[in-house]
C-alpha cells in the first residue's frame, strides 16, 4: 500500500504539509504584525545578536559552547559603526562596549534579573576579546595620509590637515 509522503502524521487525511504552513502563517495576522513592527525597530544586526543572546539567558549556550553563527552575528553587532577613525585596539574597545551596553539594555526587556548576569558576562568577555578586536582593527580600511588636495574631502572637520 504506498503512503502519500505530502500528509503529516497525526493530521487529517489530505492535508499537506504546504497548506498546513500556509495556514499558520495567515491564521495569525497580529503575530506577524507585532513580529514585523519588532524587526523593524531593530537596529542593524540586533535581532540577531538579541537572538544569541536570549539562547545564553536560556541556557541553551555559553560563550565557550556559542554556536559560530551566533558568535559572527555577535561581532557583527558589536562591530557596526567601528570606523576607520578608530585608531588602536582601546577604541575599537570602547566602542564595542558601548554597543554591548546598547544590546544589554535591550535584551532586559525579555530576561529576569539571574539571566541578565549570564548575558553581562558573555557581552562583556565578547567584546573586550583581543582576537576579535585584532580582526576589526585588521579589517579597517586604513586611512589615506597624503596631502593630496582629492583625500581633502575624506579628513574629518575636526583633524589636523596634514601638511
Amino acid at each position: 500500500m504506498p503512503t502519500d509522503i505530502t500528509i503529516v502524521p497525526g493530521t487529517k487525511s489530505g492535508k499537506s504539509t504546504d497548506t498546513k504552513s500556509k495556514d499558520s502563517r495567515t491564521a495569525n495576522p497580529k503575530k506577524t504584525q507585532i513580529i514585523m513592527e519588532f524587526l523593524h525597530e531593530c537596529t542593524p544586526y540586533e535581532a540577531d545578536a538579541l537572538r544569541a543572546m536570549l539562547s545564553i539567558a536560556a541556557g541553551k549556550s555559553t560563550v565557550e559552547t556559542m554556536p559560530q553563527y551566533d558568535r559572527s552575528a555577535l561581532n557583527r553587532y558589536l562591530n557596526f559603526g567601528c570606523d576607520k577613525e578608530a585608531t588602536g585596539t582601546d577604541s575599537v574597545r570602547a566602542h564595542r562596549q558601548t554597543r554591548a551596553l546598547e544590546l544589554m539594555k535591550s535584551v532586559s526587556q525579555y530576561v529576569g534579573k539571574e539571566e541578565i548576569i549570564d548575558i553581562t558576562t558573555a557581552l562583556l568577555t565578547v567584546s573586550s576579546d583581543r582576537q576579535d578586536i585584532q580582526t576589526v582593527l585588521n579589517n579597517l580600511p586604513k586611512l589615506q595620509t597624503s596631502g593630496t588636495s582629492h583625500n581633502i574631502g575624506n579628513v574629518p572637520s575636526n583633524a589636523s590637515m596634514p601638511k
